[in-house]
C-alpha cells in the first residue's frame, strides 16, 4: 500500500519568537509522523536565491531580446542603405548609358566635322594652287624654255587681262630693260639683265615688268608682259585678279612657275578648258 506524506509548515511561539516546523504526514496510519524543523534562514536563503536566479534568467533573455532586436534593426537599416545603393546605381547606370549615347552621338558629329573640315582644308588649299589659266580670255600658248627652265608664252587680244592663277601675296615687281640685241622673251627674262643708264631702253623689245607672287604653299608664279601692273609689292591678290591690262600691240604674256625653288613646267599643273 503506498504511502501520501503532507508537509505542514507550523509556526510556534516561544519566548515571542516564532519558529516555523515543516511536518511530514502520510496517510498510511502505520507511517508514524516526524517534525522536519527548517531554519528560516534557510528558507529566506532559498527564496532569495530562486528570486535572483529568476531575477538573473529575465534580465539575461531581456538583454539577449535587446542585443536581438538592436541587430535586427541594424540589418534592418542596412538592407535600406543596400536598396537605396543599388537604387543610385540604377539611376547613375541610366545616366551613364545615356552620357555614353551622347558621346557616340557626338564623337560620330565629330567625325562628320573633321571630314567637312579636311575638305574645306582641301578646296581652300586649291584656292592657293596656281591651277588656272592665266588669261581673261582665249590665247595662243607656246611652250619654250631657256636652257632647262620652262616658259609658256601666251598671245591674246587687245582688250584682255593678265590674272592671278591663284591666291597669293604680291612679293616682288621688278622692271627689266632691254636694248635690241637682247635675245629672245624667254632669255630675257631668266637673264633678269640691268642695262646700265648710257644705255638706250626700248620698252617694245621683250617684257618691261615681271611680278611674281608666293602662294604660301611652296608655290611661286612669274608674269611678264611689256606693261604697267595694276598691282604692287605686298597686296593680296585672289585667284583671277588682273595683274596687267593687254593693249593693242602689248598682248603678250609670259608665264613661269616655281614649286619649292624649282623651277616645273606650268603645263603639269595648269587646269585648260575649252
Amino acid at each position: 500500500m503506498s504511502s501520501q506524506f503532507t508537509y505542514v509548515l507550523k509556526d510556534s511561539r516561544h519566548k515571542k519568537k516564532i519558529r516555523r516546523q515543516m511536518i511530514v504526514a502520510s496517510s498510511d496510519v502505520n507511517e508514524k509522523i516526524k517534525p522536519v524543523r527548517i531554519h528560516k534562514g534557510l528558507i529566506y536563503a532559498g527564496v532569495t536565491f530562486v528570486c535572483i536566479t529568476l531575477g538573473a534568467a529575465v534580465g539575461y533573455f531581456a538583454n539577449e531580446a535587446g542585443i536581438i532586436k538592436g541587430y535586427t534593426e541594424g540589418i534592418n537599416i542596412r538592407n535600406e542603405r543596400i536598396e537605396g545603393l543599388e537604387a543610385e546605381i540604377t539611376r547613375l547606370t541610366g545616366i551613364l548609358d545615356s552620357k555614353n549615347s551622347e558621346i557616340d552621338v557626338l564623337s560620330q558629329t565629330v567625325l562628320v566635322k573633321e571630314e567637312e573640315i579636311d575638305s574645306l582644308s582641301e578646296e581652300l588649299g586649291s584656292f592657293y594652287i596656281p591651277t588656272e589659266f592665266p588669261m581673261s580670255g582665249s590665247a595662243t600658248m607656246t611652250l619654250t624654255s631657256d636652257g632647262e627652265i620652262p616658259v609658256i608664252i601666251f598671245n591674246g587680244s587687245d582688250g584682255d587681262f593678265c590674272r592671278a592663277t591663284a591666291a597669293g601675296t604680291v612679293i616682288e615687281i621688278r622692271t627689266n630693260p632691254k636694248d635690241e640685241d637682247d635675245g629672245s622673251i624667254a632669255e630675257y627674262y631668266v637673264a633678269g639683265e640691268n642695262t646700265s643708264s648710257s644705255q638706250e631702253v626700248k620698252r617694245d623689245l621683250g617684257y618691261y615688268t615681271v611680278v611674281t607672287i608666293d602662294h604660301g604653299n611652296g608655290y611661286c608664279t612669274v608674269y611678264m608682259n611689256d606693261g604697267d601692273p595694276v598691282v604692287s609689292e605686298g597686296d593680296s591678290v585672289s585667284a583671277g585678279n588682273t595683274l596687267y591690262n593687254l593693249k593693242s600691240g602689248n598682248t603678250s604674256v609670259g608665264y613661269k612657275m616655281i614649286l619649292n625653288g624649282e623651277y616645273i613646267n606650268p603645263e603639269e599643273v595648269m587646269i585648260i578648258s575649252g
